[in-house]
């Protein structure tokens, strides 16, 4: 059966605020570093312990859900289409939290039959817990955020990868030229919440499927597209080359790649 939207946002956000809570405890003690896929891509003590306590939690709740990980060593894509799913991102910005203890999230993304249905985004440093789902609508802490305003690309500041955009496979300069400015936060999370807020009209990046997944419910929540570049749904199998805004600015961007 699926869980009620309510009860899943009530686990999710005391999951979220509990490893909050553990990072703001050790977060100058840091015992391990290491690298992954490059040099600056980054894991530490507090991944590994935050990602072990969400899965802990989830397991207790929902010994049926199947959980994608970003620590995990196997994901296991075969079955997210089917029943429910938690998409775990332990430390969102990992990069950041090591250089500058700051700019980083904690991340939960839930869907059921490989539909959204809610997640949370906890800025760590800031103490703001972005929460919400289809039925729910989205709030910060708990005051209700607004539903997506269109605006033209030029009315406003786009958020980037700086590898992709310093790669410029997707027209990323020519959006960036066309809009008054771009912005790098480093953490997925915290751009999705920089769109949601309404500071950033846009987001483009690269992202793997916990770095999307509760970002993608919130903003659909809010009323913004979101696909890839080529203008396809997401897809939660694999990394994804995404697009996230108001209607007019997605137009305004699509317009420019397809030039």
């Amino acid at each position: 059966m699926k869980p009620s939207e309510k009860q899943l946002l009530d686990d999710i956000t005391s999951f979220i605020l509990a490893a909050n809570k553990y990072v703001h405890q050790h977060l100058y003690s840091i015992n391990d570093i290491r690298t992954k896929s490059g040099e600056y891509d980054l894991v530490t003590s507090i991944d590994d312990e935050v990602e072990q306590m969400l899965d802990q939690n989830i397991r207790e709740h929902y010994p049926e859900a199947v959980i994608i990980g970003e620590e995990d060593a196997q994901k296991d894509y075969d079955q997210i289409d089917s029943g429910l799913v938690f998409f775990v991102d332990p430390i969102d910005g990992t990069l950041n939290l090591v250089k500058k203890h700051d700019c980083f999230a904690i991340m939960i993304g839930v869907y059921y039959d490989g539909q959204p249905v809610c997640s949370g985004i906890m800025d760590v440093m800031n103490q703001k817990l972005y929460w919400g789902g289809m039925e729910t609508g989205v709030y910060c802490n708990d005051k209700k955020l607004h539903p997506a305003v269109d605006q033209s690309l030029k009315e406003g500041l786009v958020g980037v990868s700086w590898r992709q955009f310093l790669r410029n496979a997707f027209e990323e300069i020519r959006i960036a030229k066309n809009s008054a400015g771009i912005r790098v936060m480093g953490s997925a999370g915290l751009e999705f919440v920089e769109v949601i807020t309404g500071k950033h009209i846009a987001y483009l990046a690269t992202l793997n499927p916990w770095d999307i997944a509760a970002g993608n419910v919130l903003v659909q929540a809010l009323g913004y597209k979101i696909t890839n570049v080529s203008g396809n749904t997401i897809n939660l199998k694999k990394v994804n080359h995404i697009m996230v805004a108001n209607d007019q600015t997605y137009r305004d961007m699509r317009k420019i790649q397809t030039y």
